[in-house]
């Protein structure tokens, strides 16, 4: 309760007018707590409740007071301002009334209570100014439910016109223009409103009527910068009042048409702001509350508008280009002379063209949506685990090769190769799985007719190799007879030499051709291991190379044990092939050096010559059969390119291996590995020094 003043309080204290003003702070006090209470309410921010109830009370008292003055004072717009700032907020007419009769209660409860404190003698005068004061209160009912009941109308034909605009449409080049005419024809003094949207950090006009210069200008400016930028910077809108002649304008033609009054307001999308609206005049200086709180509502229903077209020519968009890679996808797999195929998660048939259609036997539309073991019942079982895998795994499965007889040739048995690999959208989730289908019959068939062919010349090669022998030892063995005959002339037993020699060659060469046969056909080169010493084995290798190769230095570097259980008469070939090679890619100055390194139960034999290094391209397949170490035929060695071939086939028949290093200025080394007792061998793992 209010108490009341001590005696000598003049009669001016307790006027109703005064009242107010002095209570002002505890009258809206208790009206915000009792307004809390209703549910409309509770969602406002302090500011937007209060707004501009302190001025109205203010006005209240000024038209109270003259009961005793006899002036003459009105509430203005005060009310109006109200009901436009509710009607803003979403109140309904009934909920404005009840936010006035609160507050009508909450000043008479207290005002109630002052004037009992002061006693009776004051009550004439109260009872005046609270006439006066229910007077002016129903005045201001009146004029906010009037105000807000035209209001409200003229934005519901607003909007209604707005979504008429945009029904039948959803391109915004179209109903952009006849949304922002409505705008203008509906708000008093605008004769221009104007839209730009936001792409990025750029704010470009899209769409204005009154200045659509703007428009074919391509209009823009950033977020944060000018008038609009800062609306949508700020998020808020702004009133300018002479905006010809306003820095923050960067327009030229808003200026050249000498605008005044300019409005503007953010689209907001939620929390996003996705363009911004301005209207303006050229007669007015400022718009009315009616005029911004419409533009306002006007501008919230374009957004949903907007946005709504924006997300359907969006979900057009990738509709169409959805349709457009499916018909390219369609005409794809259409001309392509494999099979393919996509598939669901569930393994049911989602695409298949008319080549893997016409092997499974339905026609293409038969296939679809069914599953894989309905379509092709008789190999559906054997694919479905293969393409399970690579759903659950998402890994690719390829080289699938299978045979069978398709639909369209039965009886005929071709064979096929198929890769499967996962197929995932764009955010990685798993889609499906796509098939690979190749006939490759043909290639099958080329292969088995180049296969039948390297074996007959192969078979052909050992035949006649083997033939050849008879008659060439005949003919060396009589070479050999004349040699030692007494009694020739020397031409003829020079002649006779070069029978020998070019059949001793001819001799080398045929068995390398039976060893390359042996080792492509025969499954290797077979060997005949017993105990061995390889130290003593190289040493006469390498006395029969100096006697061939006069003038060349052969080293030998040999420390540890070289006992094993080895094929003397294969390793000889091996270790001869080796350092003949070397000494033929390598000048006649330089030395050749043979190492022999003992590494436990693997010995290993290194030949080293300091010729040119291989070319890098012939390095692969330097161990090729009737392959050279270097490029074309100029070269003073002769031979069928067999000697490489073999080494490796002896080595890998002793279970070894054979490599190469070959670099500019460190020459080329030959390594090969022999593990020190074959398979079975009983041999000693401790030989003594040898």
């Amino acid at each position: 309760m209010v108490k009341h003043e001590t005696q000598g309080v003049g009669e001016e204290r307790l006027r109703l007018g005064a009242f107010i003003r002095e209570h002002r702070s505890r009258l809206l006090e208790d009206w915000e707590r009792a307004v809390r209470r209703l549910p409309y309410a509770q969602g406002l921010s302090r500011p937007r409740l209060l707004d501009h109830l302190p001025d109205l009370l203010e006005r209240i008292a000024c038209v109270v007071e003259t009961v005793h003055t006899g002036e003459h004072q009105t509430l203005e717009q005060m009310p109006e301002v109200h009901a436009l700032e509710r009607l803003d907020s979403g109140f309904d007419l009934d909920e404005v009334a009840e936010e006035y009769a609160l507050l009508r209660a909450c000043i008479l409860q207290l005002y109630g209570e002052h004037v009992e404190a002061a006693g009776a003698a004051s009550m004439a005068v109260a009872m005046r100014e609270v006439v006066s004061f229910n007077r002016t209160f129903d005045e201001a009912v009146a004029a906010a439910v009037s105000r807000y009941a035209r209001a409200r109308e003229r934005t519901l034909v607003a909007l209604d016109r707005i979504s008429e605009a945009a029904l039948g449409t959803e391109d915004l080049t179209t109903f952009l223009p006849k949304l922002l005419r409505v705008m203008l024809e509906t708000t008093e003094a605008v004769d221009s409103v104007s839209l730009l949207l936001r792409e990025g950090d750029v704010l470009r006009v899209r769409s204005s009527v009154g200045l659509e210069e703007e428009v074919a200008s391509g209009f823009s400016l950033r977020v944060g910068e000018g008038f609009s930028g800062r609306i949508a910077a700020e998020q808020r809108p702004i009133e300018l009042r002479s905006a010809a002649t306003e820095p923050l304008v960067k327009s030229e033609l808003i200026r050249a048409r000498g605008t005044r009054a300019l409005y503007g307001v953010p689209l907001m999308f939620g929390e996003e702001v996705i363009g911004v609206a301005h209207m303006g005049s050229r007669t007015a200086f400022e718009f009315s509350n009616e005029d911004k709180l419409l533009f306002r509502a006007m501008v919230s229903r374009a957004t949903g508008l907007i946005v709504q077209a924006s997300l359907a020519a969006s979900e057009r968009a990738a509709r169409e280009k959805a349709e457009e890679t499916l018909a390219l996808l369609d005409a794809l797999m259409g001309a392509a002379p494999a099979g393919l195929a996509l598939f669901d998660t569930e393994l049911r048939y989602v695409r298949i063209n008319e080549a893997l259609a016409a092997h499974n036997g339905p026609p293409v539309e038969a296939h679809l949506g069914k599953h894989v073991n309905e379509v092709i019942p008789e190999s559906g079982p054997a694919l479905e685990p293969i393409l399970r895998r690579v759903l659950e795994t998402g890994e690719a499965s390829r080289g699938q090769e299978f045979s069978a007889a398709p639909a369209n040739e039965p009886g005929v048995i071709h064979h096929w190769v198929g890769d499967y690999f996962p197929v995932r959208a764009a955010d990685g989730r798993m889609l499906g799985v796509g098939g690979v289908v190749m006939d490759i019959t043909e290639r099958k068939q080329q292969e088995e007719r180049l296969r039948q062919t390297a074996e007959f010349r192969e078979r052909f090669l050992g035949v006649v190799s083997h033939d050849l022998r008879n008659p060439l030892n005949a003919i060396l063995l009589s070479a050999n007879t004349l040699l030692r005959l007494e009694g020739i002339p020397a031409t003829h037993t020079k002649v006779v030499r070069r029978i020998v020699t070019s059949g001793e060659r001819m001799a080398r060469m045929i068995g390398e051709l039976l060893d390359f046969t042996r080792g492509r056909l025969g499954g290797g080169i077979p060997i005949h291991p017993r105990p061995t010493n390889l130290r003593h084995l190289c040493r006469h290798v390498l006395e029969e190379l100096e006697i061939s190769h006069p003038g060349r230095e052969l080293r030998l570097a040999a420390d540890g044990h070289f006992l094993g259980e080895w094929d003397p008469d294969r390793l000889a070939q091996l270790v001869g092939n080796l350092g003949k090679n070397a000494l033929d890619y390598s000048p006649a100055e330089t030395p050749v050096d043979f190492t022999l390194q003992d590494e436990g139960d693997t010995v290993s034999v290194v030949v080293h010559n300091e010729g040119r290094p291989i070319p890098r391209k012939l390095m692969t397949g330097i161990f090729e059969p009737f392959r050279r170490a270097v490029e074309g035929d100029a070269h003073p060695t002769s031979g069928l390119g067999l000697g490489l071939f073999i080494v490796q086939q002896i080595a890998e028949a002793h279970g070894g291996s054979v490599e190469v290093h070959s670099h500019e200025g460190d020459g080329t080394t030959f390594t090969v590995r022999l593990p020190r007792h074959a398979a079975g061998s009983i041999w000693p793992h401790s030989p003594s020094p040898s």
